[in-house]
Order: structure tokens, then sequence, then C-alpha cells
């Protein structure tokens, strides 16, 4: 049984790839900032204290050529305080397809507040040239699917650049850094 899902697989990818695709896995390192960002800005890619934080969400990259490692950052994120983040990269040939998920933590639910969040992703084996990046957001509770955030080329022959995502400045959930937000608790009438 699982043998023919593994090889109806791989000719599915085969028939879509038999015109000269190929895929490679992304190795990639994630990482998922707590409420309010993460404390250093060079985790978010930002070369010093990062004082326009909340003004805009910016999606940044950093290339390291002699590595082969590709760093993306969308710093200023916003999304309900609770919840579980993950962020991962899906590649086929120099299109890196990076996703951001957000889904309601299971017992807790969410807490209908918003707070700021860093999401990054790190990229191995990335050889220098022009790529083609698409973001994705996936609140899961919220939309029928993945939507696009932004989508553009990417120079690696520069070693870095940033994008300013949404100019819309945040409030008082991304002010309190570090900050744990408590869910709404509801009491039962009795």
């Amino acid at each position: 049984m699982v043998s023919s899902r593994i090889w109806t697989a791989i000719a599915i990818v085969w028939a879509f790839c038999a015109g000269g695709c190929s895929s490679v896995a992304a190795v990639q390192e994630a990482r998922i900032s707590e409420q309010g960002g993460f404390r250093d800005p060079e985790h978010r890619l930002a070369a010093a204290e990062d004082g326009g934080y909340c003004s805009a969400e910016v999606l940044r990259w950093q290339y390291d050529e002699p590595a082969g490692m590709l760093r993306l950052a969308d710093a200023r994120l916003m999304l309900d305080c609770c919840g579980k983040r993950a962020i991962h990269v899906e590649r086929i040939d120099n299109l890196f397809e990076v996703t951001e998920q957000d889904a309601p933590d299971g017992a807790g639910g969410r807490c209908s507040e918003q707070c700021a969040f860093d999401l990054s992703v790190g990229v191995r084996d990335v050889p220098r040239g022009e790529i083609y990046v698409k973001l994705l957001r996936d609140v899961v509770d919220q939309q029928s699917g993945p939507a696009v955030i932004w989508s553009g080329s990417v120079d690696l022959g520069v070693s870095g650049g940033a994008v300013v995502l949404d100019e819309t400045p945040a409030e008082a959930g991304c002010q309190a850094k570090g900050l744990p937000r408590q869910r709404s608790k509801t009491v039962a009438a009795r």
C-alpha cells in the first residue's frame, strides 16, 4: 500500500518535471520569534537596533556566497497573539516559495489580539545569480488557503536587500516586545 503511494508520487513528480525542472530539497533552518519579535535585530537581518520596527513589515534577505547560504526574514508580521507559527521553503530551480503558517493552538484557540512576530529561514546550497521569491501566508482559520504577500526577483549578486510588505504602522501589539498575552476566558453563567 505504502509503496504504491510512493510510486504514484514519483510518477506525478516525473510527469510534472519531464520538461527539465530540477527540484532540490531546500535544506533550511527556520526561526520563529516570541511575541514582540526577535530581541536581537540581527535575527531579523537588520543592521542595528531597528528604531522603525513598528512602522512597517519588512522582508529582508542576506546572501553569503562562500557558504551558499540565503537567509530571508519577515520582520514585524502582525498575527493573532495566540497560535502556532511555522515557516518553510519549497525550491524548484531558482524559484523559492516561502510559506508562513499561522494556526490556532489546539486547546487555547485564538486571543483576538494582534502581536508582532518575526519569522526567518536560511536555505543552504544556493548558487549566486537571480532567483524568484514568492512569499505566501497561510492563516489556517481565516482563509481558504495561502495568500500571496509578495513575489519578485532577488539578485544574489548583491549581499542583501529589503522590501516593505506593509506600510501600516502597528499599534499596541507591537510596542510591548516579548510580553505574553493572556487568552480571553469564557465564564459560564450559572
